[in-house]
């Protein structure tokens, strides 16, 4: 049998937060989950903190230092627009909102939360400084957009609801994400 590795726990405990929700991330559904012992867990975790730690730390390298490697060296507003309209379709809306349920009930999950919330408002403030030099206040337009994208989520929580595609629209003319118009 092959050796599960920290990451695998990782990935086990992403997937299981996202197809069960919060309730699934006990020592006995991960190891049942896993086909592993509790010493496999504990030889990466030192308990199930570390692991919501790790978890957590894992997540914002997917989100937050993804997001930056595909920003470095792009300086084509045309580019970086579209990437701040496809970015929250790529979101794992399940994983999400089972890490905003998880909060609720797990302090280091909070934290983690908090900034990594405000991380990615920061982001996308900066970025709105750049593309939208008219807009006074760029961080709360970020809080704001991204505070609907979050809301979206609890509201639609299916990334098949058939209003997705007109929000979308709209949100994008409302954040001046949509695609310039043609020169005439």
């Amino acid at each position: 049998m092959a050796r599960f590795s920290r990451d695998d726990w990782l990935a086990l405990g992403a997937r299981l937060l996202a197809e069960e929700g919060p309730e699934a991330l006990t020592l006995e559904r991960l190891t049942d989950a896993a086909g592993r012992t509790r010493g496999s867990f504990y030889h990466h975790f030192a308990g199930r903190e570390a692991f919501l730690t790790a978890l957590m730390d894992w997540w914002r390298a997917q989100v937050i230092d993804a997001l930056a490697s595909r920003l470095e060296g792009q300086s084509d507003p045309a580019a970086i627009r579209a990437l701040l309209r496809d970015l929250p379709m790529e979101w794992d809306t399940r994983f999400e909102l089972g890490v905003r349920r998880l909060a609720a009930r797990e302090p280091v999950v909070e934290a983690a939360l908090r900034e990594l919330d405000e991380a990615r408002i920061q982001g996308l403030a900066g970025i709105l400084s750049v593309l939208r030099p008219d807009v006074e206040d760029a961080y709360s337009m970020a809080f704001i957009q991204y505070a609907a994208t979050v809301g979206g989520q609890w509201i639609l929580p299916s990334a098949d609801d058939p209003r997705i595609p007109a929000l979308r629209r709209l949100g994008n003319r409302l954040f001046g994400l949509d695609e310039p118009e043609p020169s005439a």
